[in-house]
C-alpha cells in the first residue's frame, strides 16, 4: 500500500501564483486581498472599503478530460474563476485584471501540478454596484497529454 497524497485543488494553487508574483514595484496596483473560496479555512467576509478584492474559485465544469489515442492518455483541463472587486475606480479594476494578465503569461509553466495556466478572458460588471467595480476573469489550468489510468498497482 502506497503513502497517501492529498488530492491538488486548482484554486489554492491559483491563489499562491496570485500571492507571490503580485508586482507592487514602480506605482503598479497594491497586492489585493486574495481569498481562496473553496479552501474553507479563511472566512469569506471581506472590506472592499480596505483593500481591492479577489477571490479566486472553481468554476463549473470545473474539470475536463479529454482522452486522446487509446484513451490511456489526454488532455486535462480546470476551469478557476478571479472575482475583482475595487472601490477605487474603473482603471483600477483594469490594472488588476492586467496585472493578472502578466501573472499568468509570465508564469505560464512554472507550476509544479500543472503544465501550463492560460488566461482566458475579462469580463466586467456593469450593474449597479454602489461605488463598487468589479469583474472576472476566467483561466485554465492545462495538463496535456497525460495518463489517464487511476490503477492502485
Amino acid at each position: 500500500m502506497g503513502i497517501y497524497t492529498a488530492a491538488t485543488i486548482p484554486s489554492t494553487d491559483v491563489k499562491a501564483l496570485l500571492v507571490d508574483n503580485w508586482d507592487e514595484q514602480q506605482g503598479n496596483v497594491p497586492s489585493p486581498n486574495v481569498v481562496d473560496l473553496n479552501d474553507g479555512t479563511e472566512p469569506i467576509r471581506y472590506d472592499a472599503r480596505m483593500q481591492d478584492v479577489i477571490i479566486v474559485k472553481i468554476d463549473a465544469p470545473m474539470e475536463e478530460e479529454n482522452p486522446i489515442g487509446t484513451w490511456v492518455y489526454g488532455h486535462r483541463r480546470w476551469r478557476v474563476v478571479l472575482e475583482l472587486t475595487t472601490k477605487v475606480g474603473r482603471v483600477r479594476l483594469w490594472d488588476m485584471k492586467n496585472e493578472i494578465r502578466r501573472i499568468c503569461h509570465a508564469t505560464m509553466h512554472t507550476m509544479t501540478n500543472f503544465q501550463r495556466i492560460q488566461y482566458i478572458n475579462f469580463h466586467e460588471n456593469t450593474e449597479d454596484n454602489q461605488l463598487l467595480w468589479g469583474g472576472r476573469v476566467a483561466i485554465e489550468l492545462v495538463s496535456s497529454a497525460v495518463l489517464l489510468e487511476t490503477s492502485n498497482e
